[in-house]
């Protein structure tokens, strides 16, 4: 075997990377904007990180090592999608659940009073609280488990323990399994 060429200088994927466990961290928000869904309702769209504590800049930190591996590959590198918070601006409920995000973002930061100005949102601190969610890997079909943001609180909530941790959320798994019925032994088969 030829040597590739940039094996020396080229960084070693090993599949291993940090990881944090599911409970109450205090976030920033460094961007926001309203979006449409892929069922074409509006959302709005939150990408945030860690604040405070061993976690801090988790999201920045994942997103700096996915620039350095697409860098000759002129991809183009999203913020990592389990540091995007989304909120359905449209459906049932929708404005309650609204109005409890900014809610939480009011009472967590001082001077900030909501008023439909999204581009405001960008550098506000908030309680998140993190649970695991199941997924299905797009390439190998595995089910794995990440952790991910569930809920928005304020910010004493979390300092103060004053959560629950969410159970973990399992994706719904599809049964092809086909259930036969027992017929009498003389009745001919349709195929």
């Amino acid at each position: 075997m030829e040597k590739m060429p940039g094996y020396d200088e080229a960084q070693a994927l090993t599949g291993e990377f940090e990881s944090i466990e599911p409970g109450g961290y205090i976030c920033k928000i460094i961007n926001a904007k309203e979006e449409m869904s892929k069922s074409n309702k509006k959302m709005l769209v939150i990408a945030f990180d860690i604040a405070e504590g061993e976690h801090k800049d988790f999201y920045k930190r994942r997103y700096d090592e996915l620039c350095k591996q697409n860098k000759d590959l002129n991809t183009k590198v999203k913020w990592p999608n389990n540091g995007v918070y989304r909120q359905m601006l449209e459906g049932e409920n929708a404005t309650s659940y609204l109005k409890g995000l900014m809610t939480s973002l009011e009472e967590s930061n001082e001077k900030f009073k909501w008023d439909w100005d999204e581009k405001k949102l960008v550098g506000l601190l908030f309680g998140g609280i993190f649970g695991k969610e199941e997924y299905q890997n797009q390439t190998t079909g595995e089910y794995k488990m990440a952790t991910k943001l569930r809920f928005v609180r304020t910010i004493k909530a979390v300092k103060e323990g004053k959560f629950d941790i969410p159970e973990d959320k399992k994706l719904p798994k599809e049964n092809n399994n086909f259930n036969f019925v027992q017929g009498d032994s003389g009745d001919d088969l349709p195929f």
